[in-house]
């Protein structure tokens, strides 16, 4: 028997030999490159991580990046730069070409006011005209939703009513459990009904937290409800484990036939905190969600807090503006259906202030209160886009955490959509991390 290859043969098995040997090397590469959207100009000096990995990278002058993972798992690929929206993909393999296509950021008008204030001192400019300025009074609920220190209930949605009976959904626990980290931890969302929005009847759990490994197991709190098709849409905030008690939320969202259920939630967030290592608004958690339908789209509104992450560089986002404790701004997500994909708009934040957020359609823009955490609270504001919010009034005795009434057909003044709703009370008289009540709020005529 010959075994002797034959020249062709040999020079056969070396080209496979070669070709694996090539395989090898760049089945565990990424590579892509990354333009800007409008222009397709390649985006040279951006930096790109592997999260998995824990490695990142520079574009080149061309926009290409390349990076050697530690394996040829599939993988999440993160771009970020100061001047551009930041973007992800998940779930990319090696062997995938990669294109981010990046949107230039845009200064909102928030945004333009903050710079003034930072360069010429913090006087708010109020214009505080009487057709805008509106005032609250509080007054004490009945039934199951009087003041109870053994259940904590708080952050209540919109009030809506629906043949006859008004709903809210609301976050609930147990007052006295010594296992919460925070009022807010390990919390249900539950919903009671009533006949004239006074007195109300507890009608128990709506959504309550996922199995262990899911991105709501430890908290869902923090709701808002939204109806549109004749289906209903409930917006929650969420936390997988502790650390998202005070860290990580992200936003969850649940939809039922019916106000009374049954809810079925989606699978993965439609919401996240912009994961990137800039010094950005939302950072670290997206709070507070409120959709409202707006412009034949969906405007998503929430909350965004900042992690400065050991930057000592935090004033621009982070630190207070004006001197005050703590700043908060609010971004918005905008989709073509209820449940998303949701795409933060390039003018975030949106906002100056705003620890919770009240939002409300009037004439043909988006009206919103704003509350505390900022240089510009205590004041009702207003966007013809959604986007760009100018201060038009003076607000006194802001509710905490208010959640509006939404009439059916809101009149034609800025106030038509905020007579009266529900907002709640904290308490530090019972339970290790006080206990909270709802109450209802009406404006002053």
């Amino acid at each position: 028997m010959n075994c002797l290859l034959s020249p062709s043969r040999i020079f056969s098995s070396v080209v496979a030999l070669a070709m694996c040997l090539s395989c090898a090397a760049f089945a565990d590469e990424f590579q892509g490159r990354v333009v800007d959207r409008e222009s397709q100009a390649p985006l040279a000096g951006l930096t790109v991580r592997l999260v998995e990995d824990e490695l990142s990278t520079k574009t080149d002058d061309n926009g290409n990046f390349q990076i050697n993972a530690s394996d040829s798992a599939a993988k999440t690929i993160r771009v970020e730069s100061a001047g551009y929206m930041f973007d992800e993909k998940q779930n990319v393999s090696p062997t995938e070409e990669i294109e981010f296509k990046l949107r230039k950021r845009k200064d909102s008008a928030a945004t333009i006011r903050e710079q003034h204030y930072l360069a010429n001192g913090c006087e708010v400019d109020n214009p505080a005209k009487p057709e805008w300025n509106i005032a609250f009074t509080a007054s004490l609920l009945k039934g199951d939703l009087a003041p109870d220190p053994t259940y904590t209930r708080r952050d209540p949605s919109s009030v809506i009513l629906v043949d006859g009976t008004y709903y809210v959904w609301y976050s609930y626990s147990l007052t006295h459990d010594t296992t919460k980290l925070a009022p807010w931890d390990l919390n249900d969302l539950y919903f009671a009904t009533s006949a004239d929005g006074e007195t109300w009847k507890e009608q128990g759990l709506a959504v309550g937290r996922g199995p262990e490994g899911s991105f709501d197991h430890r908290s869902v709190f923090t709701t808002e409800i939204f109806v549109h098709d004749g289906v209903y849409y409930l917006v929650y905030q969420a936390a997988a484990d502790s650390d998202g008690i005070y860290n990580r939320n992200v936003v969850g969202m649940a939809h039922a036939p019916s106000p009374d259920g049954p809810w079925t939630k989606l699978e993965e967030p439609v919401l996240t905190p912009t994961y990137t290592e800039q010094l950005f608004f939302d950072n670290n958690c997206v709070h507070d969600p409120c959709l409202i339908h707006f412009r034949d789209k969906f405007y998503l509104y929430y909350k965004g807090e900042c992690n400065c992450r050991d930057n000592d560089d935090c004033q621009r986002w982070c630190n207070p503006c004006c001197g005050l404790r703590k700043q908060v701004k609010w971004g918005v997500a905008i989709a073509d259906s209820p449940t998303g994909p949701f795409v933060k708009s390039q003018s975030n934040p949106i906002t100056n202030t705003g620890h919770e957020v009240m939002v409300w359609k009037y004439g043909n823009g988006i009206a919103i209160l704003q509350h505390q955490d900022g240089p510009e609270a205590k004041t009702i504001q207003y966007a013809e886009d959604g986007l760009n919010f100018e201060i038009m009034g003076t607000v006194e005795n802001m509710p905490e955490a208010a959640g509006l009434f939404r009439p059916n057909e809101p009149g034609g003044t800025p106030h038509a959509g905020v007579q009266w709703g529900l907002s709640h009370v904290l308490k530090w008289n019972a339970g290790p991390k006080g206990w909270m009540y709802i109450q209802k709020y009406q404006k002053v005529e």
